[in-house]
């Protein structure tokens, strides 16, 4: 059963869903993403206040839901309401490790100033073009491993989840791999 990101399941549904997730269905899982990603991202961002960072809790929210998925049980709870309580404990975890510290790391800190990432990009604009073509050119630069995922992320436009499952990696691998080669080629980059 496919649902569109604004079509809601039935609670039974979702739960049947849920059975086929714990069964390790990616496809399932996809759905679930799909709908619940946007509304978690409102939900994130009302606690973090940064969309940065509740992007990321989304990230992380959705990662659990996946790992911690035999854990789900329809009869106690709808599938909406054990989602959105990882997400707002995740949260609350993130925001009393930072309290007292540099709030987030911004994206400048990471990625080039005059670059945002296509998860973040929401139409055209030349900068990525030309960035893009930057990339290319560099890519001899990095390893393997972070050449394959800057290539799944930059230039094909693949979301950091798809990228994971692709290559069969923990999602915060991606992002490591992404940090460490976003680095180098900013370098390489600035060298040349």
């Amino acid at each position: 059963m496919e649902v569109s990101s604004s079509q809601a399941l039935t609670k039974q549904e979702w739960a049947e869903c849920m059975e086929r997730i714990k069964a390790r269905d990616k496809a399932s899982f996809a759905q679930v993403f799909r709908y619940f990603s946007p509304r978690l991202r409102q939900f994130t961002y009302k606690h973090v206040g940064n969309e940065q960072v509740a992007v990321e809790m989304v990230q992380e929210t959705m990662t659990t839901v996946w790992q911690k998925a035999h854990l789900f049980d329809g009869s106690k709870s709808s599938l909406s309401t054990w989602i959105f309580t990882i997400a707002r404990n995740l949260c609350f975890d993130m925001l009393r490790k930072q309290r007292g510290k540099e709030l987030h790391v911004h994206a400048d800190d990471i990625w080039p100033t005059d670059y945002c990432p296509p998860d973040f990009v929401e139409h055209y604009s030349p900068e990525t073009d030309r960035l893009k073509q930057q990339i290319i050119e560099f890519l001899d630069y990095l390893p393997k491993a972070q050449r394959d995922v800057v290539k799944a992320v930059y230039l094909e436009e693949l979301p950091h989840q798809q990228v994971a499952e692709m290559f069969d990696i923990p999602l915060g691998t991606v992002k490591s791999r992404l940090r460490l080669a976003v680095e180098k080629l900013r370098l390489s980059m600035e060298a040349n």
